[in-house]
């Protein structure tokens, strides 16, 4: 059998198992979405729940700044992530507001960019939309005017996306025609303080529609089919080449006949009502997304605790070693604020607030094998390095082996299934030997696979390195 092909050249970065770009082949091996592990409500110097939306956070020159609030947005600090001060800033001036750390524009006076909404008692599309502003320092800003004549009913998420060397905008798009309205919709621009490209039309509305900017996540057929897709919180993952995550807010609508026991606020007349959970979305380039599972990422708190019905990831990731933090706010009933059910009512003695998970570096994915053990090969790589590290979890009683080939899938003398030690643990970054030896420089710019043989573990990510 031949199996060669074009090199996929991984160079000396980490690659991550997000999806099937790195298995060609496989046997008894599924990729699994990892949910995140919940750390617990956040509190303040006083002990004091922290509550409000998370607009953004942001890892500046060692400290955690942490933006939150719908509409006045408050500023929180901390150095490890965990533990949160109140530095009694504020920022104000609109809704959504989100806060974006610029990595690409040269004018420090522009280093950081905000953008938020605003709206009329009846929307103008004269004045309303998307405002955006600028800052030196995050504290201070200067506006540069409206970007995007739409009512978003959704924070604009902004990032600089360094391949495609333009600005990316993931927001809310609206299907006016169906109950599964909300989707996701992305813009590219070459300035994001001047007006975002659209397509107009004839009947523009409030809303961004299809036909306004590009759908790039949709409900689907294995979604509920009362459901559509709230929140996005994408973020270009920064430590491993070509992973785009979203952790997206799916929401599943009420209705009155299939949920009679809801209590409006105003008797007889129903709201938007219905619960919130976060997922995991992936994808390489930002446009085509996958959807690993239709597990929760953020496990739903039960009926006596603060984060019960209703999560919402905010954007962005702080790292501190092996570990990822990740915030995420509640408001403890469903959306539209009633409780579920009329035995809830005083079941939670804290109805909300804003939580702290973890996630392992890399971890959000990973290609698994059960105890009875499977394999997986890559497709024919191309490499620069000396030596292979594996981000792998086998626990106690799992394993795993590597093998590289050429590219028709024969194995390599000196680097054979047989010539590898066995590893085995939990490790971030596992060096590969192979009889005592784990220097594969002979290999680098060469045609090859890897074919790694897994029991009972999880394989997050590999790369090559120089040493």
């Amino acid at each position: 059998m031949v199996l060669a092909g074009l090199p996929v050249d991984v160079a000396d970065q980490k690659q991550l198992f997000i999806d099937r770009r790195f298995i060609a082949e496989s046997e008894r091996v599924e990729l699994r979405m990892n949910p995140a592990q919940k750390l617990g409500l956040m509190t303040d110097a006083d002990g004091k729940p922290i509550q409000g939306h998370v607009s953004r956070v942001l890892d500046v020159d060692g400290r955690v700044r942490l933006y939150l609030g719908h509409e006045g947005v408050e500023i929180l600090e901390s150095t490890d992530g965990l533990k949160f001060q109140r530095t009694g800033q504020r920022i104000g001036g609109g809704t959504f507001s989100t806060i974006f750390l610029d990595p690409h524009d040269p004018d420090p006076k522009r280093r950081y960019k905000l953008f938020l909404q605003r709206l009329s008692p009846k929307f103008d599309p004269a004045t309303d939309g998307v405002y955006a502003s600028y800052s030196a320092d995050g504290l201070q800003f200067e506006s540069a005017g409206r970007v995007f004549p739409f009512f978003t009913d959704n924070p604009t998420i902004v990032q600089w996306d360094d391949r495609r060397q333009k600005y990316v905008i993931y927001t809310r798009a609206f299907d006016y025609d169906t109950e599964r309205q909300r989707r996701i919709g992305r813009i590219e621009t070459e300035d994001v303080l001047k007006p975002w490209p659209y397509h107009q039309t004839e009947r523009d509305r409030i809303f961004p529609s299809l036909d306004n900017i590009q759908v790039v996540l949709s409900p689907d057929e294995q979604d509920d089919p009362h459901s559509d897709i709230y929140y996005n919180a994408a973020t270009i993952y920064p430590w491993a080449a070509d992973v785009h995550l979203m952790l997206t807010a799916q929401f599943r609508h009420f209705s009155p006949d299939r949920n009679p026991f809801i209590r409006p606020r105003v008797p007889g007349q129903w709201e938007d009502f219905g619960m919130l959970e976060v997922q995991l979305a992936v994808s390489r380039d930002g446009v085509r997304w996958d959807r690993p599972g239709r597990d929760p990422y953020i496990p739903m708190g039960l009926p006596d605790e603060w984060d019960r019905w209703y999560a919402v990831m905010g954007p962005g990731i702080v790292r501190r070693g092996n570990a990822l933090y990740q915030y995420y706010n509640s408001s403890g009933r469903l959306h539209d604020s009633v409780v579920l059910r009329p035995e809830y009512d005083d079941s939670a003695k804290q109805v909300g607030g804003v939580g702290i998970v973890r996630q392992r570096l890399d971890g959000f994915v990973s290609a698994d094998a059960d105890q009875r053990g499977g394999w997986l090969r890559t497709p024919v790589l191309q490499f620069r390095g000396q030596a292979l590290r594996l981000n792998i979890d086998t626990g106690a009683m799992g394993t795993a082996f590597v093998e590289l080939q050429d590219a028709e899938g024969r194995p390599i003398p000196g680097f054979t299934r047989a010539d590898c030690e066995e590893i085995g643990g939990n490790f971030i970054d596992q060096r590969v030997y192979w009889k005592g030896r784990s220097d594969v420089s002979r290999l680098a710019g060469q045609p090859i696979r890897v074919q790694i043989t897994l029991k009972r573990a999880k394989l997050y990510a590999f790369q090559f390195t120089a040493e």
